[in-house]
């Protein structure tokens, strides 16, 4: 992408040389991160998002920079933050070059999935907005959410065995191995992923979903090319599974299962619940 020079020189003439004490002026290019920053009552501070940044329903009004993974120079410099947030899958990188070369700092973090990680998006954004405590409280608050379905989860004798499908669009059905955002969240609410013989999301055939044998089907509320779900049940091969025949489908948003933002206490409870109806409600933390 070129950059109209003397469009770009008036913009990074508006640049802070340097960010002293908390950035006033920030973007997000990330969904997670753009979270963290409204349950950190500072979205004050936000000038602009990425188009993953639809929660909560205040943050998809702020201008826009374009898909995190593909987000535009010409956006971001546009608003003249003081520092761009983003993960470590957001770019392009000669994007984020460009960036910085204008004068903007860019303070990036982890993309993988993992509690370990929302800790260090949450405390590194407190850090760099300088609200340690309401970061620490953020934290402890996701911390009680996830004891609370470990303490159900101490129940259960067998892990239900779950496909997370991403897209049957064309007819082909593209589900998660391991190493993915949904074979992270699977576990930590305690299911197995059904897919184990390989990494990523691919393309599955009939006899590797039978095979499988899945007691749940997990699927995006919205988006991707999947429908509305109920039909994949009754399709060649799922409909031999534990899945169709008890007719265990789960559905939940996309940002809410697999953003691994401050809302991953929730997440994690309502599949919990979701997977193991039966366990005792009224488990609470020892």
């Amino acid at each position: 992408m070129k950059i109209n020079v003397i469009w770009l020189f008036l913009c990074t003439s508006l640049m802070p040389a340097l960010v002293l004490g908390a950035p006033q002026s920030i973007v997000s290019a990330d969904g997670s991160l753009t979270e963290i920053v409204y349950a950190l009552q500072q979205q004050h501070r936000l000038v602009g998002v990425d188009t993953t940044s639809k929660y909560p329903a205040q943050a998809a009004t702020l201008p826009q920079i374009g898909y995190k993974r593909n987000i535009s120079a010409e956006g971001v410099l546009s608003l003249a933050p003081q520092v761009l947030i983003a993960t470590e899958d957001s770019g392009p990188d000669i994007i984020l070059k460009q960036i910085a070369e204008a004068g903007v700092t860019i303070e990036r973090y982890s993309a993988k999935p993992g509690l370990a990680v929302v800790r260090e998006k949450i405390q590194g954004l407190a850090k760099l907005l300088e609200v340690e405590a309401a970061g620490d409280a953020l934290w402890q608050q996701v911390s009680t959410d996830v004891a609370r379905a470990r303490a159900k989860l101490s129940q259960v004798k067998e892990p239900v065995k779950v496909m997370f499908v991403l897209s049957t669009a064309g007819g082909s059905v593209l589900a998660s191995g391991a190493d993915t955002m949904a074979d992270a969240i699977i576990g930590l609410a305690g299911g197995v992923n059904a897919i184990s013989a390989f990494t990523g999301y691919k393309p599955i055939s009939v006899e590797a979903i039978v095979s499988a044998a899945p007691d749940v089907i997990l699927m995006m509320a919205r988006g991707g090319d999947h429908g509305g779900g109920e039909d994949l049940l009754a399709r060649e091969g799922f409909k031999l599974t534990p899945a169709a025949i008890n007719n265990r489908l789960v559905k939940m948003d996309g940002m809410l299962m697999l953003g691994f933002g401050p809302r991953i206490g929730e997440a994690i409870n309502r599949l919990v619940a979701d997977f193991y109806p039966r366990l005792d409600v009224a488990a609470t933390v020892q």
